[in-house]
């Protein structure tokens, strides 16, 4: 089908922007219409002819749309304006299903969730997580360092 409109993407601090602060939250995989993504983290002439395009443009040539391998690569955060955004990996795939008029694309999605609608009591939830979070990774690196300088790791096939 013969485009008449070119469409016009937004990055994708412009597109969360009016959010802020916010938290996102993992959903997991699910079915998305690319005319629904609106925001990419790069901006469309950086990644339109670059390396990585023409190599996935010529795996879609010779392969087809393969959902189930290009999921990995697509990850989107949903607004509260029912839209999404292409974050770190995916505004590749995301510029390509457009242009391509892919119908439907698998992606993993986050919900990004304005800090506003969060209730107080869950904020402080949040935050009492996000420290415990924080202590964890901080003993776990302690106790692999440990690990290490009394060599009790693993050998793996790179020793």
């Amino acid at each position: 089908m013969l485009k008449i409109f070119k469409k016009r993407w937004i990055l994708f601090d412009q597109a969360v922007s009016p959010y802020k602060p916010y938290v996102t939250v993992d959903y997991g995989v699910t079915s998305v219409s690319p005319r629904d993504i609106i925001g990419l983290s790069h901006t469309p002439k950086e990644i339109k002819n670059d390396e990585k395009m023409i190599e996935l443009r010529k795996s879609v040539e010779t392969q087809g749309w393969d959902d189930d391998e290009l999921i990995a690569d697509l990850h989107l955060v949903r607004l509260p304006n029912g839209k999404y955004t292409a974050i770190g990996d995916g505004n590749h795939l995301s510029y390509l299903s457009d242009q391509l008029d892919i119908p439907r694309v698998n992606a993993f999605v986050s919900i990004l969730i304005p800090e506003e609608y969060i209730p107080e009591n869950i904020k402080a939830e949040m935050a009492e997580y996000s420290t415990k979070e924080y202590l964890f990774e901080k003993r776990a690196s302690t106790l692999l360092s440990l690990a290490k300088f009394l060599n009790l790791l693993p050998k793996t096939g790179k020793d």
